[in-house]
């Protein structure tokens, strides 16, 4: 059901897949014998649902027993402020007390660091707390380095950045509890093809910029660059509504409390990108002045 990686390798976040707690268990995280009439609920599990039978041995042993809490729409939300905060406080850390010359390195360093971080969370089935903490961190390094200078640049784009991304998050968030935007597979589909689409572009706006074959914004400068940065902020939108479905449907289906910062995780990642959309294309409207 998820583009977000982070979500999208396990049964908890999709409706329709099996999960350990979707037949009857004891305390040890098995089906309870009898659960079916004339056989053995583990026997039945077993021959009736093959494929499910597969999912719960691959997905249950991180759990077992399973006597934790299930998880609460409100534990998500409090990990992601968590997380948003720490992002938020090494963000400013790194403006105030990292120097001028070294600022730009070391948001570089650290966004190799979240990168690195985000491309083994999205193999992973649960994100730890401690790994969400540091993804947090080290995309607020660079994200704070990165504003600083932007905002030398451009004096007021870090604070139309921050306001335009909360405006964004809080629409997205009403729209969601509103229920009148919900997801689709087609638009996820969607989605999905302009995220490749847009990394794709970047990458060899990079390329470019390295090269010296272009300058300044390279291939998001003048129009097309506010036009691309208004799709991206849109798309952005779009997937932050289907992390909140996901954190319903995990909800829903019982996943264990330990879940709460696999979404927060998810969620983050998606704010954090808005935020990154939105200072490109305010600082690309402050440079046409």
């Amino acid at each position: 059901m998820a583009n977000n990686p982070v979500m999208s390798r396990n049964p908890y976040f999709n409706a329709q897949a099996a999960t350990p707690n979707a037949y009857p268990t004891t305390g040890q995280g098995v089906p309870q014998a009898g659960s079916f009439q004339g056989q053995t609920g583990y026997d039945q599990f077993s021959q009736a649902q093959p494929e499910a039978q597969q999912q719960f041995q691959q997905y249950a042993s991180p759990f077992q027993p399973q006597t934790t809490t299930t998880m609460t729409y409100d534990d998500a939300m409090v990990k992601t402020f968590i997380l948003l905060a720490a992002a938020i406080v090494s963000g400013i850390a790194t403006a105030i007390l990292v120097p001028l010359d070294y600022i730009l390195p070391v948001a570089v360093v650290a966004s190799i660091g979240a990168f690195v971080l985000g491309m083994v969370a999205s193999f992973q089935r649960v994100v730890k707390p401690g790994f969400a903490i540091g993804y947090a961190v080290l995309e607020g390094i660079c994200l704070g380095g990165l504003t600083y200078v932007l905002n030398l640049m451009y004096p007021g784009v870090a604070s139309q950045a921050v306001l335009g991304t909360v405006v964004v998050v809080a629409v997205a968030a009403g729209l969601h509890v509103s229920g009148k935007v919900r997801t689709t597979p087609k638009g996820r589909r969607v989605v999905l093809t302009v995220m490749i689409a847009a990394i794709i572009y970047g990458f060899i706006n990079i390329i470019l910029l390295m090269t010296g074959l272009a300058s300044g914004w390279g291939l998001y400068s003048g129009s097309i660059g506010i036009v691309l940065g208004l799709v991206m902020i849109a798309v952005g939108g779009y997937m932050l509504i289907g992390d909140l479905e996901l954190v319903k449907t995990a909800v829903a289906k019982g996943a264990p409390s330990e879940f709460a910062w696999t979404c927060a995780f998810g969620i983050v990642m998606t704010i954090l990108w808005i935020y990154i959309e939105m200072l490109r294309l305010v600082s690309i409207i402050a440079s046409q002045r």
